[in-house]
C-alpha cells in the first residue's frame, strides 16, 4: 500500500510551501508558471498518465484503477487551468 494512504494525516497538510508562498499561495502558482507554459503542464501531464497506461505496471492492471487515473488527469487539468486563471485575474505575472 502507498505510504500516501498508510499515513494519510501525515500528508493531508501542506508540506512543500513555505514562508510567504503559505501567508500568499499566489507566488506558488506564479512560480510555477514562471517555468511551465499550459501546454507544457499538459504535455507532461498526460505523458505520465501514458506512461502508466501502456507500460506493464501491476497497479493499473484492472479496469477500474485505470479509469481512476484518467479521471484524476482530467481533474488535475481543470486544476491547472483553474490556477492559470486565477494567477491572470490577479493581475500577476509569473516571474
Amino acid at each position: 500500500m502507498s505510504q500516501y494512504l498508510e499515513q494519510k494525516d501525515l500528508f493531508d497538510k501542506v508540506m512543500h510551501l513555505q514562508g510567504e508562498e503559505r501567508q500568499d499561495p499566489l507566488l506558488a502558482i506564479e512560480r510555477f508558471f514562471s517555468d511551465y507554459r499550459l501546454h507544457e503542464c499538459r504535455h507532461y501531464l498526460w505523458t505520465m498518465v501514458e506512461t502508466c497506461l501502456t507500460t506493464d505496471n501491476a497497479s493499473f492492471d484492472n479496469a477500474e484503477e485505470r479509469g481512476n487515473l484518467l479521471l484524476h488527469y482530467k481533474n488535475l487539468e481543470r486544476l491547472i487551468e483553474a490556477s492559470a486563471l486565477l494567477l491572470q485575474h490577479s493581475g500577476r505575472k509569473p516571474e
